[in-house]
């Protein structure tokens, strides 16, 4: 059972805000402290290990001793970073849509165009082809008007924030071993049709840490919270349920 001073921490992943979560939300908050800090705007943070101690600093503030932390896909990156440095703080970790692989080299060389291409064309054009990639083939014109509102809900993101993100992203190192070294439960959720971070990817974490849950959501690409709403926050929910 979560104490008082113990919270679940939701974090959004790159190129959204904290709202990405606003589906599953309410349903998770009925009777546990729910935070979703909000980095989507953050400009001067180039390493994942700075958003991590951003974590930190907030959670320190809110007087949190202890969380359950479940990261969206650059959430999970901070997720583990914060994991590395402060486990003893750590209830229950969560990779939602996340990996703790650093990226190879043909990813971080896409990054780098990414960083180029946000100088010359800005947030909406980045967010145009970026958002519907993270939904499931079959969703995208199916849920076509989720995908347009993300875009023009995001599309006020500063370029600057998003390339911090990316450059964060970029130099992360391998985290496989905060994992192996997990003393609490570990959450993977991944996305049967992600094309992002691939299912396969997650099955090879979850053989990683002794006390893993591997969920798959059949119909989601790598937004399972809107995908498939209530199978993410019921996953989410019996997870914290048995800490």
């Amino acid at each position: 059972m979560m104490s008082d001073s113990t919270a679940l921490v939701l974090l959004h992943g790159h190129g959204v805000d904290a709202s990405i979560w606003d589906g599953i939300y309410a349903g998770l908050s009925t009777d546990v402290r729910v935070l979703r800090p909000d980095f989507s705007r953050l400009t001067n943070h180039s390493t994942i290990e700075a958003y991590a101690e951003e974590l930190y600093a907030r959670l320190q503030s809110g007087q949190v001793d202890s969380c359950v932390v479940i990261g969206h896909s650059m959430g999970g990156y901070i997720a583990l970073a914060f994991a590395e440095k402060y486990p003893d703080m750590i209830q229950g970790l969560g990779l939602f849509h996340s990996t703790a692989f650093a990226d190879d080299e043909p990813k971080k060389e896409q990054r780098r165009q990414v960083i180029r291409k946000l100088d010359e064309e800005g947030t909406r054009p980045f967010l145009e082809t970026a958002i519907p990639n993270m939904f499931a083939p079959d969703n995208r014109d199916a849920m076509s008007e989720k995908v347009h509102a993300l875009i023009e809900l995001n599309s006020v993101l500063p370029p600057q924030a998003l390339q911090a993100g990316i450059r964060a992203m970029l130099s992360r190192p391998d985290r496989t071993p905060v994992l192996k070294q997990a003393a609490y439960p570990v959450l993977i959720v991944a996305g049967q049709h992600d094309q992002i971070v691939p299912p396969e990817k997650s099955r090879q974490l979850a053989d990683m840490a002794a006390d893993t849950e591997l969920v798959v959501l059949n119909a989601s690409g790598h937004l399972g919270m809107i995908e498939e709403p209530e199978q993410a926050q019921a996953a989410i929910r019996q997870f914290v349920d048995r800490l």
